[in-house]
Protein backbone atom coordinates (compact mmCIF):
# COMPACT_ATOMS: atom_id res chain seq x y z
CA UNK A 1 0.00 0.00 0.00
CA UNK A 2 1.19 3.65 -0.99
CA UNK A 3 1.36 6.10 1.80
CA UNK A 4 2.70 9.08 -0.49
CA UNK A 5 2.82 10.64 -4.17
CA UNK A 6 5.96 11.79 -4.62
CA UNK A 7 6.50 14.18 -7.81
CA UNK A 8 9.87 14.78 -9.73
CA UNK A 9 9.37 17.86 -11.09
CA UNK A 10 11.63 19.83 -14.05
CA UNK A 11 13.89 22.42 -12.33
CA UNK A 12 17.24 22.38 -10.62
CA UNK A 13 16.80 20.63 -6.96
CA UNK A 14 19.76 20.85 -4.25
CA UNK A 15 20.15 17.20 -3.86
CA UNK A 16 22.65 17.20 -0.86
CA UNK A 17 20.23 20.02 1.42
CA UNK A 18 17.18 18.00 0.06
CA UNK A 19 16.43 16.34 3.58
CA UNK A 20 14.02 13.87 2.22
CA UNK A 21 13.87 9.77 3.11
CA UNK A 22 12.35 8.20 0.27
CA UNK A 23 10.85 4.32 0.62
CA UNK A 24 8.99 1.47 -0.62
CA UNK A 25 5.84 3.05 0.46
CA UNK A 26 6.06 6.12 -1.86
CA UNK A 27 4.57 6.20 -5.30
CA UNK A 28 7.01 7.41 -7.41
CA UNK A 29 6.04 9.36 -10.53
CA UNK A 30 8.69 11.73 -12.93
CA UNK A 31 7.06 14.30 -14.19
CA UNK A 32 7.80 15.08 -17.75
CA UNK A 33 11.64 16.65 -17.48
CA UNK A 34 11.31 15.64 -14.04
CA UNK A 35 13.07 12.87 -14.69
CA UNK A 36 16.50 14.41 -14.80
CA UNK A 37 16.02 13.86 -10.79
CA UNK A 38 16.15 10.06 -10.99
CA UNK A 39 19.71 9.68 -10.86
CA UNK A 40 20.37 12.40 -8.32
CA UNK A 41 17.40 10.62 -6.29
CA UNK A 42 18.67 7.49 -7.10
CA UNK A 43 15.43 6.36 -7.57
CA UNK A 44 12.97 4.30 -10.30
CA UNK A 45 9.99 6.10 -10.74
CA UNK A 46 6.49 3.72 -10.86
CA UNK A 47 5.37 6.23 -14.13
CA UNK A 48 6.57 8.32 -15.89
CA UNK A 49 3.36 11.01 -17.35
CA UNK A 50 3.70 14.20 -19.59
CA UNK A 51 3.97 15.34 -22.93
CA UNK A 52 7.58 15.07 -23.31
CA UNK A 53 8.21 18.36 -24.07
CA UNK A 54 10.74 19.53 -21.62
CA UNK A 55 12.90 16.52 -21.53
CA UNK A 56 15.95 15.84 -22.78
CA UNK A 57 16.70 13.18 -26.08
CA UNK A 58 19.18 11.23 -24.24
CA UNK A 59 16.64 10.62 -20.95
CA UNK A 60 14.17 9.71 -23.24
CA UNK A 61 16.44 7.00 -24.57
CA UNK A 62 17.97 6.27 -21.07
CA UNK A 63 14.68 5.48 -19.40
CA UNK A 64 12.25 4.05 -22.32
CA UNK A 65 12.00 1.27 -20.55
CA UNK A 66 9.57 2.69 -17.49
CA UNK A 67 5.82 2.64 -17.44
CA UNK A 68 5.28 5.75 -19.45
CA UNK A 69 1.93 7.30 -19.65
CA UNK A 70 1.91 10.47 -22.87
CA UNK A 71 -0.16 12.90 -23.08
CA UNK A 72 -0.78 15.44 -26.20
CA UNK A 73 0.59 18.64 -26.24
CA UNK A 74 -2.34 20.74 -26.45
CA UNK A 75 -4.33 19.61 -23.53
CA UNK A 76 -6.39 21.84 -20.84
CA UNK A 77 -4.12 20.19 -17.84
CA UNK A 78 -0.70 20.67 -16.41
CA UNK A 79 1.55 17.54 -16.55
CA UNK A 80 1.62 17.85 -13.01
CA UNK A 81 -2.33 18.00 -12.33
CA UNK A 82 -2.55 14.92 -14.65
CA UNK A 83 0.25 13.00 -12.42
CA UNK A 84 -1.98 14.39 -8.83
CA UNK A 85 -4.92 12.68 -10.39
CA UNK A 86 -2.97 9.38 -9.43
CA UNK A 87 -3.65 10.30 -5.69
CA UNK A 88 -6.98 9.99 -5.93
CA UNK A 89 -6.81 6.18 -7.35
CA UNK A 90 -4.43 5.44 -4.93
CA UNK A 91 -6.63 7.04 -1.96
CA UNK A 92 -3.06 8.52 -1.07
CA UNK A 93 -3.28 12.15 1.25
CA UNK A 94 0.39 13.42 1.20
CA UNK A 95 2.20 14.46 -1.74
CA UNK A 96 5.57 15.39 -2.14
CA UNK A 97 6.80 17.72 -4.89
CA UNK A 98 10.29 17.69 -6.12
CA UNK A 99 11.79 20.26 -8.13
CA UNK A 100 9.72 22.83 -9.95
CA UNK A 101 10.62 25.78 -8.14
CA UNK A 102 12.17 29.15 -10.20
CA UNK A 103 10.63 28.49 -13.54
CA UNK A 104 7.71 30.15 -15.96
CA UNK A 105 6.06 32.12 -13.59
CA UNK A 106 2.83 30.96 -14.96
CA UNK A 107 3.53 27.20 -13.91
CA UNK A 108 5.05 28.23 -10.39
CA UNK A 109 1.69 30.29 -9.67
CA UNK A 110 -0.40 27.26 -10.77
CA UNK A 111 1.58 24.85 -8.71
CA UNK A 112 1.26 27.43 -5.60
CA UNK A 113 -3.08 27.55 -6.36
CA UNK A 114 -3.33 23.48 -6.08
CA UNK A 115 -4.13 23.25 -2.36
CA UNK A 116 -7.61 25.02 -3.56
CA UNK A 117 -7.72 22.36 -6.50
CA UNK A 118 -7.00 19.16 -3.81
CA UNK A 119 -8.18 20.69 -0.59
CA UNK A 120 -7.69 16.96 0.85
CA UNK A 121 -4.08 16.38 -0.21
CA UNK A 122 -1.24 17.81 1.98
CA UNK A 123 1.70 19.43 -0.04
CA UNK A 124 4.95 19.72 0.34
CA UNK A 125 7.19 21.27 -1.89
CA UNK A 126 11.13 21.67 -1.90
CA UNK A 127 14.15 22.35 -4.25
CA UNK A 128 16.49 22.10 -1.19
CA UNK A 129 16.63 25.79 -1.28
CA UNK A 130 13.57 26.50 -0.23
CA UNK A 131 10.56 24.33 1.28
CA UNK A 132 7.07 24.91 1.43
CA UNK A 133 3.82 23.47 3.44
CA UNK A 134 0.37 23.69 2.65
CA UNK A 135 -2.58 24.90 4.55
CA UNK A 136 -5.91 23.35 4.42
CA UNK A 137 -8.78 23.50 6.86
CA UNK A 138 -8.00 22.73 10.38
CA UNK A 139 -4.11 21.79 10.63
CA UNK A 140 -1.39 21.07 13.07
CA UNK A 141 2.09 21.31 12.00
CA UNK A 142 5.74 20.93 13.87
CA UNK A 143 8.82 22.33 11.28
CA UNK A 144 11.43 21.53 11.69
CA UNK A 145 13.70 24.05 10.90
CA UNK A 146 17.07 22.09 8.95
CA UNK A 147 18.91 24.98 7.39
CA UNK A 148 16.54 27.42 6.75
CA UNK A 149 16.04 30.89 8.64
CA UNK A 150 13.40 32.36 7.56
CA UNK A 151 9.25 31.40 7.76
CA UNK A 152 6.48 33.15 5.56
CA UNK A 153 3.24 32.32 5.98
CA UNK A 154 1.09 33.14 2.68
CA UNK A 155 -2.52 33.19 2.63
CA UNK A 156 -4.53 32.15 -0.47
CA UNK A 157 -7.76 32.00 1.25
CA UNK A 158 -8.02 34.19 4.71
CA UNK A 159 -6.57 31.66 7.72
CA UNK A 160 -8.31 31.69 11.20
CA UNK A 161 -7.25 31.18 14.57
CA UNK A 162 -3.31 31.09 13.51
CA UNK A 163 -0.59 30.39 16.41
CA UNK A 164 2.90 29.93 15.83
CA UNK A 165 6.26 29.75 17.67
CA UNK A 166 9.71 29.15 17.30
CA UNK A 167 9.95 32.01 15.41
CA UNK A 168 10.61 35.67 16.21
CA UNK A 169 7.48 37.94 15.62
CA UNK A 170 4.97 34.47 17.17
CA UNK A 171 1.38 35.01 16.57
CA UNK A 172 -1.54 33.98 18.88
CA UNK A 173 -5.23 32.97 17.18
CA UNK A 174 -4.71 35.58 14.55
CA UNK A 175 -6.57 36.18 11.39
CA UNK A 176 -4.36 36.29 8.54
CA UNK A 177 -6.66 37.46 5.27
CA UNK A 178 -4.91 36.95 1.81
CA UNK A 179 -3.15 40.17 0.01
CA UNK A 180 -1.59 41.68 3.13
CA UNK A 181 2.48 41.31 4.09
CA UNK A 182 2.29 40.81 8.41
CA UNK A 183 2.78 37.43 8.02
CA UNK A 184 6.16 37.54 5.40
CA UNK A 185 9.85 36.79 6.33
CA UNK A 186 9.63 36.37 9.68
CA UNK A 187 13.08 34.86 11.32
CA UNK A 188 13.14 30.95 12.55
CA UNK A 189 14.31 31.57 16.32
CA UNK A 190 13.96 27.82 17.77
CA UNK A 191 14.79 24.11 15.99
CA UNK A 192 11.23 23.67 15.87
CA UNK A 193 7.96 25.71 14.49
CA UNK A 194 4.53 24.79 15.51
CA UNK A 195 1.99 26.14 13.73
CA UNK A 196 -1.89 25.41 13.85
CA UNK A 197 -4.74 27.21 12.22
CA UNK A 198 -8.42 26.20 12.62
CA UNK A 199 -9.46 26.98 8.91
CA UNK A 200 -8.03 28.68 5.38
CA UNK A 201 -5.97 27.77 2.82
CA UNK A 202 -2.52 28.90 1.98
CA UNK A 203 0.96 28.01 2.58
CA UNK A 204 4.00 27.88 4.78
CA UNK A 205 7.29 28.95 3.17
CA UNK A 206 10.83 28.31 4.66
CA UNK A 207 14.30 30.15 3.04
Amino acid sequence: MYTRLILLLPGPVNYAQLNLSLNENDYIIAVDGGIEHVKGLDVTPNLWVGDFDSCQSEDQAIYQHLNKETHPTDKDYLDTELALSKAESLNITECILIGGIGGLIDHQMGLFMLPCAHPFLSFIHTDGHTKLYSLNHACTLAIAQEHYQRLSIVPITTLQSVTTSGVKWPLTNATLPAGFGRSLSNQITDSVVNYTQTDGTGWIILS
